[in-house]
């Protein structure tokens, strides 16, 4: 900004050099000198205007990520909170009979309608079935469970 202000008032000295007074040429060059006056001054204002304005919005961003911290808070809590109650109840480990590997598997298979059988990835062996009542040994080998699903 300063150095547009510096040129246009050594043009202004320019041509008061030249002593064009009353000739046309002369008021052409100070009305050209007097509207880059008008249009340095503009850019000036509206430099200043830009300043204020980003300041104004570097406030507002503050505040707002203020704002957002505070009211997600209580969300980002509750949602670390039901996370864990997820982490502790969705397994069950059964240890092996056979191979004494500690397997684990989906807590929703206790509660499946169909007959399960969960296998050891280690031996093969099968460590539990969900529906025990129906008379399914719980240590039948892998490939003769019928109508079952292996998990």
């Amino acid at each position: 900004m300063k150095d547009l202000r510096r040129r246009v008032a050594y043009l202004q000295g320019l041509v008061a050099g030249l002593q064009l007074e009353d000739n046309k040429e002369g008021r052409v060059l100070k009305e050209i000198i007097s509207l880059l006056e008008d249009i340095t001054e503009a850019i000036h204002d509206l430099h200043e205007d830009y300043e204020e304005l980003e300041e104004y919005l570097e406030d507002i961003d503050e505040d707002l990520y203020d704002l957002e911290r505070e009211a997600y808070a209580d969300d980002l809590e509750e949602e670390e909170d039901e996370g864990e109650e997820d982490e502790e109840g969705d397994y069950v480990e059964v240890e092996c009979p056979q191979c004494h590997e500690i397997v684990c598997f989906d807590a929703d298979v206790l509660d499946d309608e169909e007959v399960v059988e969960v296998t050891c990835p280690n031996c093969n062996a099968v460590v539990f079935v969900n529906e025990e009542d129906k008379g399914e040994p719980a240590d039948r080998e892998k490939g003769e469970q019928g109508d079952t699903e292996d998990i």
